[in-house]
């Protein structure tokens, strides 16, 4: 069953996304378009500045001999600087392979190498390390262009290590680290029309970028995104995401991730204003100051906020329990109505002020007061998140798509949102449902296929223009669909019943005390599950309790801990089938992160590199005298 687009998309103004940018920039040149916190101050820049210092880096790439199609990395956390280095790639003609901050030296130089990487973008010396450490395997990589000399710290406010410093890498091989000034003053060498020249002949099917997905298995694979696939996304988005010129997006997720990518290129389009915090260690200290209306994000950031929430009502006495409990109920009704085209009647209106003034203000008001609406992308969202953001006053709008869709291909809306979706197609977007199941998706945003894998391309892209996504989903009978899970995950139990795990995983998430967790039993009797938990709200609760907490990794194993999360799994077994609970588990030591190689860059849960590591553990589970 095919599902057609909400509505056809409108004819493309431009046929680039340099294209696209030239017309903001002409469009609106003094608009403050970026406004970033740089050492502690919020700093601006307008359209018209950023193409200025953009063109100068591009004029410089030309002049290190970068020639049309040729790939330049980025290696960095999401600053101003990003951006501008991604513009001026594309201003040259170059194509931007973004590599993630977090990827270990050996990950990065994977890229490198396998994209052939001619120059990059490097963010400090402590990402300079990685390609320096492999650069015997990275010939093709000629020159590197450095921003700072230090590392930036985590978080500028707190004591930390000493941070890298360039001294700290030893002698560096001659030439091969350009700082940015050297950068601008190759420039001289090169003609503003060059780049005029540049842009007429880009075509419209070149690629504008690789984005190399954060496999959960083996190697990422690179997928190749043209100009005019991201052109055509960012059409589609601008009404599919509910952003205006007057808007401020707080942009925090990595760039090196589709989703914030083409956030950061709608809001160019969209000629909307872009905040990003000095880092994520600082995110909250700086929200209030940003003060965004949109903020885009993940499961994950929206999980920690309802965890410090919860936690902080949990603190507070019980009369400020009731009077919590009270408000978001009455949310929660407001909630429903809105949601389905209806207003609350006189008294539940005036009740609805009360809990406004008395509770969800001072929610608010951690994210500046002004938000009216979150964009969840990247993973799933759980109908008890959702919930409780629509009920305090700050809605989640969930999409769904993959990088080789560049990021969207459904997405929830006002007037247009069902909770415990991921919404309709966007503009010119298609989906169907295969046989068996999987989310088919096709239209004008899909990528041109994986770059060096035919393959793999093949697997992914059919002859009809179907991409088949991998995950498993299904469309109710108003057009909105609804994913169960990654089609590979799927457990089939002994008995012979499917399970989508990360449905079950996010239900058990919802406890304040459960940070991450990992559902285990293909072709086993039940299920069973390896579980991490939140250090501050165990903490707390210990303390509450009079239960002596040294180092985090013995307090968890406590008997206390696990009684604890014992209680936890048994109330929210409650709301599931009886083939979907969990019969036993482990509290883990600790968080699965990306440095041990249980989560992608991305922040997906590696599964089998997780049950590898856990397997006699998970085994254990399933002998009789366990």
């Amino acid at each position: 069953m095919a599902l057609a687009p909400t509505a056809a998309p409108d004819p493309p103004t431009v046929a680039t996304v340099v294209d696209l940018f030239e017309a903001a920039v002409a469009a609106d040149p003094h608009k403050p378009i970026l406004r970033c916190k740089v050492d502690g101050q919020w700093q601006t820049t307008t359209f018209a500045a950023w193409r200025e210092l953009s063109a100068r880096w591009a004029r410089g790439l030309v002049a290190l001999g970068l020639q049309p199609g040729e790939v330049v990395g980025i290696v960095s956390t999401t600053r101003r600087e990003w951006v501008w280095a991604d513009m001026a790639i594309l201003l040259a003609g170059g194509v931007t392979v973004p590599i993630y901050p977090s990827n270990l030296a050996d990950d990065a130089a994977y890229v490198a190498q396998h994209s052939s990487m001619r120059f990059a973008f490097v963010e400090d010396p402590g990402q300079l390390r990685k390609l320096l450490a492999k650069r015997e395997e990275l010939p093709n990589l000629e020159r590197v262009v450095l921003w700072d000399d230090v590392q930036r710290p985590a978080d500028p406010g707190a004591r930390a290590s000493p941070p890298v410093q360039l001294a700290d890498l030893g002698e560096l091989p001659g030439g091969w680290v350009l700082r940015t000034a050297e950068l601008e003053s190759l420039a001289a060498s090169v003609e503003p029309s060059e780049l005029s020249d540049r842009r007429a002949r880009l075509d419209p099917e070149s690629p504008c970028t690789v984005v190399y997905t954060s496999g959960t298995t083996g190697r990422p694979k690179g997928a190749v995104l043209s100009h005019r696939a991201l052109v055509f996304e960012v059409q589609a988005c601008l009404s599919a995401l509910d952003v205006y010129p007057e808007d401020t997006l707080l942009l925090f997720l990595p760039l090196a991730h589709s989703f914030a990518k083409v956030v950061y290129i709608v809001c160019v389009g969209m000629r909307t204003q872009i905040a990003m915090p000095e880092s994520m260690a600082t995110l909250v200290r700086d929200l209030p100051e940003a003060a965004p209306t949109v903020m885009p994000s993940v499961p994950r950031v929206f999980e920690k906020v309802h965890t410090r929430i919860l936690a902080g009502v949990h603190a507070a006495g019980p009369v400020r329990r009731a009077v919590f409990q009270a408000a978001l109920q009455i949310g929660h009704r407001v909630a429903r109505l809105h949601l389905n085209g209806k207003q609350p009647d006189a008294l539940l209106a005036l009740q609805h002020r009360i809990a406004q003034r008395t509770v969800f203000h001072k929610i608010q008001q951690v994210f500046g007061g002004r938000i009216r609406a979150f964009i969840s992308g990247g993973a799933p969202l759980s109908r008890e998140l959702a919930e409780f953001f629509f009920a305090v006053g700050m809605p989640v709008y969930e999409g769904y798509g993959m990088t080789e869709n560049c990021a969207a291909a459904t997405a929830n809306r006002p007037g247009a949102c069902r909770i415990g979706t991921v919404g309709r197609p966007i503009a010119g977007v298609e989906i169907a449902i295969a046989a068996d199941g999987e989310v088919l998706v096709r239209g004008g945003n899909l990528m041109s296929g994986y770059l060096h894998a035919p393959e793999a391309t093949a697997e992914a892209l059919d002859g009809d223009g179907w991409l088949h996504t991998g995950d498993i989903g299904e469309v109710d009978g108003d057009g909105f669909l609804r994913i169960t899970d990654r089609k590979k995950d799927l457990i089939i139990t002994a008995a012979g019943k499917n399970i989508a795990p990360q449905n079950v995983e996010s239900h058990f998430k919802g406890s304040r005390y459960i940070s991450n967790c990992m559902v285990y039993g293909d072709r086993r009797k039940f299920l069973s599950m390896l579980v991490t938990l939140d250090e501050d709200t165990v903490r707390a609760w210990a303390q509450t309790h009079g239960i002596a907490a040294g180092e985090f990794a013995e307090l968890v194993r406590t008997p206390d801990v696990f009684r604890l999360v014992q209680r936890e799994i048994d109330l929210r077994n409650r709301a599931l089938a009886s083939f979907e609970t969990v019969k036993k588990f482990a509290v883990l030591e600790r968080e699965f992160t990306i440095e041990d190689g249980d989560l992608t860059p991305s922040m997906k849960l590696r599964r089998r590199e997780v049950t590898r590591k856990h397997q006699s553990l998970l085994d254990s589970f399933y002998t009789e005298h366990y």
